[in-house]
């Protein structure tokens, strides 16, 4: 299976980095959009965020010009298990059915079904909560095509647009590994006591806000009504998840 890495030019430790993991590997390093380069946006995905999925989208489209079935993405500061080889090694454990597979976790609470397989120890199971991160994920080639559709005008970011709120709800076979076995460095850092400390290379800050009252008012409003649909919608789905198909919240662990 080929692997494809994001990494900025002016990111150096972070491609010596990745480069040494994936030694052995059959991987291509694919040059980053470097969000400095960008404008400030007004609203929707920051101009970091819009980089981060172009970078993404160009690392499907070099996929989609081989005949490979599947193919690995990976961002630049993420770690591994000593059995992640094994997985990217060969194909035969991924169902043909899958659009994408998460290696990854973000140690947060998601809900998966039954065991589809149980892989090399793992359990391999579909994904149907949000699931944050797009630092280590496989592609069908059916996957990156509706992916690459899905971003042609962004409104979220990408691992918003992967790992949605609701795949089932959009038709989408998402698997994911569990345990995990990679994790980026700064959860890597957190919860393992390990890491480089790489610096994160999207801008948190770079928003513009309302500057008038009355825009003050109207922003603060929206973000509001905003935030009461998403947990209206995040209720709702865990009933249905929790009732309907009775799952349990878990947190994918990296081994």
């Amino acid at each position: 299976m080929r692997l494809y890495y994001i990494n900025l030019d002016r990111e150096q430790d972070r491609r010596a980095h990745m480069e040494q993991a994936l030694a052995g590997l059959d991987f291509e390093r694919v040059a980053a959009t470097d969000g400095r380069q960008s404008p400030p946006t007004e609203k929707g995905p920051t101009r970091f965020e819009i980089a981060c999925l172009t970078s993404h989208r160009e690392a499907w489209a070099k996929f989609l010009t081989t005949d490979s079935a599947f193919a690995c993405f990976l961002e630049d500061d993420v770690h591994f298990s000593p059995d992640f080889g094994a997985f990217v090694g060969e194909e035969s454990w991924i169902p043909a059915t899958a659009q994408a597979v998460k290696l990854d976790t973000f140690f947060q609470s998601v809900m998966l079904g039954p065991p589809e397989a149980q892989v090399k120890r793992r359990r391999l199971a579909r994904l149907y909560t949000r699931h944050e991160s797009c630092a280590a994920y496989i592609l069908s080639r059916e996957g990156a095509g509706f992916f690459m559709r899905a971003t042609e005008k962004p409104t979220l970011p990408v691992d918003y647009i992967v790992f949605p709120e609701d795949p089932a709800q959009q038709g989408l076979m998402l698997l994911q590994l569990a345990p995990a076995v990679a994790i980026q460095d700064s959860l890597y850092l957190r919860h393992h006591d390990q890491g480089r400390n790489f610096a994160s290379a999207i801008g948190k800050l770079d928003v513009a806000k309302p500057s008038e009252k009355q825009r003050k008012i109207l922003f603060t409003l929206r973000r509001e009504a905003e935030r009461l649909y998403r947990q209206i919608f995040k209720a709702r789905r865990y009933l249905v998840n929790r009732l309907g198909r009775g799952l349990r919240p878990e947190i994918v662990p990296f081994v």
